[in-house]
């Protein structure tokens, strides 16, 4: 898929393409949105580590994992407020969140503040069950995380109308439509690939599926934090444009190389010189 320029109302806007700064700086730009489908910092680094520090557990080059919480809720608020001003009418938000051994509380502490916050709501709560869990945990009353969640999130005002796309099934006699059962649980791999530079990868699978949900062919999705370039592969295989956002050079310049070689892969399948 390649890139193109995007027609909104009074500006042009290239999609297919990832933008290498803050996410509050495009979203200034970004209109139209269809849908947000993004993995955020979970803020779950461990307390007292540096990004100096070679040896702690940060998971990001450019962003500081292990903020006090209020920093951190009110800077999730902030972009769902650009969310907000970039998302088009009944668009909607799957935000992917845990939590840690050591801040259980951040993640419904955060969501709750979005609702409370904002002008959006929780619609759905999604249970992503990964192949494996790694490490196994050594708590004496904790149970090992295999599950995340992706909070299926729309504006308060459209919890009745946002898009979903799911498959129709019989109507009743009084004209009741009914459809095909989809689960709030999916199953997908924790990630994609080893990657070097980046330890808190996404999957594309999981992008995949949530796209079959709540998009349709050639929407365009936002990914504020693209990180290695996971949903912009999702994006390619299902054919919907994408626009992203990454502070990280480094994570964008390893995201680019990934999509030229989906996309020379795709040529390739079709048959394309």
């Amino acid at each position: 898929m390649t890139s193109k320029l995007y027609e909104f109302t009074s500006y042009y806007m290239e999609v297919n393409k990832i933008y290498n700064e803050d996410c509050m700086k495009t979203m200034e730009r970004l209109h139209d949105i269809d849908c947000v489908i993004t993995s955020p910092p979970y803020n779950t680094s461990r307390k007292g580590s540096s990004l100096t520090d070679a040896d702690s557990n940060i998971r990001y080059d450019e962003f500081d994992d292990c903020r006090p919480n209020e920093e951190y809720i009110e800077w999730t608020c902030d972009i769902f407020r650009g969310f907000d001003k970039c998302l088009k009418e009944n668009g909607s938000v799957l935000y992917n969140l845990s939590y840690s051994a050591e801040n259980i509380a951040l993640m419904w502490l955060t969501i709750a503040a979005i609702m409370e916050r904002t002008n959006f709501t929780v619609a759905d709560c999604i249970v992503w069950k990964k192949a494996s869990a790694v490490p196994n945990s050594e708590s004496t009353n904790k149970l090992t995380r295999i599950c995340e969640f992706v909070f299926v999130m729309c504006r308060k005002s459209e919890l009745g109308t946002f898009c979903c796309y799911k498959e129709k099934g019989i109507q009743r006699p009084n004209g009741q439509q009914h459809y095909k059962n989809y689960f709030n649980y999916l199953e997908a791999p924790n990630n994609d690939e080893s990657c070097p530079i980046h330890k808190a990868t996404f999957s594309s699978v999981l992008v995949q599926k949530l796209l079959l949900l709540y998009t349709k062919r050639d929407d365009v999705v936002y990914d504020p934090f693209m990180g290695t370039g996971t949903t912009a592969i999702g994006c390619i295989r299902q054919h919907r444009h994408y626009v992203g956002s990454e502070l990280s050079q480094r994570y964008v310049e390893w995201a680019q190389q990934r999509i030229a070689k989906e996309n020379s892969q795709l040529k390739f399948d079709f048959g394309i010189a």
